[in-house]
């Protein structure tokens, strides 16, 4: 890995942005959640007098939703508030939104920190658009397993078919997780059990195909989107892995996450969570002084820089790791070695 010009005065520099201010992060949290339930209630009221138009709104309530989730992951880092209660209270509100049960996806994101883009603890199930596989490890492959890794990588399944599995379907089950995490497995049930309440409700009020209808209409487009941001701040031209001892976590944040650069509009809807390589730095730093932290330290200026164009095209390449070359790659450019 690329090493990193850093020393102690900077970190403490950086420091100095964790914590968080409690009427701002308060704010964010009623707003926001206010906002999406507002758009919700009509919504629903608008259906239920057959007014068509109002899934104009679907759009917005995607962008609240995730908007949503990246206040509930700032309190999975207890960056939204000091109290770990506070923090703990207001995702596990926000997960009944997200459908996101909050302490499961908490305790695995948590080990994704201490460990992306590190070689040696590669292969969890929750890391999935995190992970990557080397050419040499790709080449031993048997032609049908070549073929099958291929077709799990089609940006067409990972970016449009996967998304809403992953949060109807996958999140309601306590996936790749041990049986000593019992707080994580509960509260995959609990929040089950709440959304199950929730939803119920909603559909005896009106009716099961104004709930489907909705709920699919908000939640896969914040999916596809939420995905796609993970995917492109980790995995991307110029992105370097290495493995221990050398892995560490200013030269992984520095090195191997995007700063996708976004317009104001669109890094309010995302909580600037496109300042990837400062929140994985510092994960105690609450989304609202991520850029202030970027822009108050020269040695991030080097960072990689996206655009949301670049996104797209990164989301269609740079599938494999090549040790040899230290740099991503696309499957098609070793194609020829396998003939």
């Amino acid at each position: 890995m690329v090493s990193s010009s850093y020393d102690n005065e900077t970190v403490r520099s950086i420091r100095r942005f964790q914590g968080s201010h409690f009427i701002t992060s308060l704010f964010q949290l009623v707003s926001t959640i206010g906002l999406l339930l507002a758009c919700y209630v009509l919504l629903y009221a608008g259906l239920a007098h057959g007014w068509w138009g109002v899934l104009l709104l679907t759009p917005l309530a995607s962008g609240l939703s995730i908007r949503v989730f990246v206040l509930q992951h700032d309190c999975g880092h207890g960056s939204m508030f000091r109290s770990r209660w506070g923090n703990d209270t207001a995702g596990r509100l926000c997960s009944l939104l997200t459908l996101t049960p909050y302490d499961h996806w908490k305790k695995h994101h948590g080990l994704h920190h201490g460990s992306w883009n590190n070689m040696d603890t590669r292969g969890r199930l929750s890391d999935l658009y995190s992970d990557c596989m080397t050419v040499a490890e790709y080449r031993k492959m048997t032609r049908l397993r070549r073929y099958i890794y291929r077709t799990s990588k089609n940006p067409v399944l990972t970016i449009f078919l996967m998304p809403p599995l992953i949060f109807f379907v996958i999140y309601r089950i306590a996936f790749d997780t041990p049986r000593h995490w019992v707080k994580e497995r509960v509260g995959v049930y609990l929040t089950n059990l709440c959304l199950l309440i929730g939803y119920g409700t909603l559909a005896w009020l009106v009716g099961p195909k104004s709930v489907a209808l909705v709920s699919f209409m908000v939640i896969y487009p914040a999916a596809v989107i939420g995905v796609w941001l993970f995917l492109v701040q980790h995995k991307f031209e110029g992105v370097q892995w290495s493995g221990n001892p050398q892995w560490n976590i200013f030269d992984a944040a520095v090195t191997g996450c995007s700063f996708l650069r976004l317009s104001g509009i669109l890094r309010w809807f995302t909580g600037d969570i496109g300042t990837h390589h400062i929140h994985h730095l510092a994960p105690g730093i609450p989304n609202y002084r991520l850029v202030a932290c970027h822009e108050a330290h020269p040695v991030f200026q080097n960072v990689k820089i996206l655009t949301w164009q670049d996104g797209i095209r990164e989301a269609w390449t740079n599938k494999l790791w090549d040790e040899s070359a230290q740099a991503m790659v696309d499957l098609r450019s070793v194609r020829h070695l396998l003939q």
